[in-house]
């Protein structure tokens, strides 16, 4: 067992909440979208400014601050002392490269937050329409942006076969959980992150179709946009709304393991 203080499981479990609450917000906006409810479609930095406009707001984004924090130095922390034990081999070390490129990702998400906390930033949505143009200007930069794609739809498939594998169950402490709360975290673990590999290979489909054609026109930025592609298509609601029901199952997943994740720390 790696050297690692204890209190960063605190901030582990802390950041697994923040995260699921997160998640759920885009899902529920998502399946309420297609129950014609008044539901729309959103990404994390939406679920965070609905957040922010709660009772409360300030003091909501600054505990979510703190937990998107907390996650990201957890990742780093998966990265750098190697906790679950994935080896310094290369599938070791290509998933080691995951949690800290999952934690710069965090990272950024929770220093969005706490601007808006502390009232630095309206959170007035802007737009990322062409934001990947400078890679697009040189060969180079569309080969890079085609291997960014790649990558992502490869993690798309990882995600397909932790689901099917149920893999993610080694990752909770079992004896610590009751028979029932087993099967939610299989079901909901098996349905959320399926959830999200669907999304992840929209999102990395789009980056290479970029790359290819040279254009952002097409370009998908982020789970909003994969969601809108979804609703874009035949029967739409009804596939955004098992995809809002997806991502709710995903944030229940991510509830259960701030709860019941082994953090293998001292």
């Amino acid at each position: 067992m790696p050297e690692v203080p204890s209190w960063i499981e605190t901030l582990g479990r802390f950041g697994h909440f923040a995260k699921g609450l997160v998640y759920f917000i885009i899902g529920f906006f998502a399946f309420k979208l297609a129950i014609g409810a008044g539901g729309e479609i959103a990404g994390a930095r939406d679920a965070i400014r609905e957040i922010g406009q709660q009772p409360y707001g300030r003091v909501l984004l600054g505990l979510v601050t703190i937990g998107l924090l907390g996650y990201s130095v957890w990742r780093a922390v998966q990265a750098g002392k190697d906790t679950d034990g994935v080896g310094d081999g290369t599938k070791g070390v290509c998933k080691r490269i995951g949690y800290l490129v999952s934690g710069i990702a965090y990272l950024s998400l929770g220093g969005f937050a706490g601007s808006l906390a502390l009232g630095w930033s309206s959170g007035a949505g802007g737009s990322q329409d062409g934001a990947a143009s400078p890679l697009l200007d040189s060969t180079l930069g569309r080969i890079a942006l085609a291997v960014a794609g790649v990558i992502t739809i490869a993690v798309a498939l990882y995600f397909f076969y932790k689901a099917y594998r149920a893999k993610f169950m080694t990752e909770y402490d079992l004896s610590a959980m009751g028979e029932t709360t087993r099967k939610l975290a299989l079901h909901a673990g098996r349905t959320g992150i399926s959830t999200r590999g669907i999304a992840f290979a929209i999102i990395g489909g789009f980056i290479v179709m970029s790359a290819i054609r040279g254009t952002s026109d097409g370009e998908i930025a982020g789970m909003s946009d994969a969601l809108a592609a979804i609703a874009a298509q035949t029967y739409g609601k009804i596939l955004i709304g098992i995809t809002g029901f997806g991502l709710m199952c995903y944030a229940v997943h991510m509830l259960l393991m701030g709860r019941y994740r082994r953090f293998n720390v001292k």
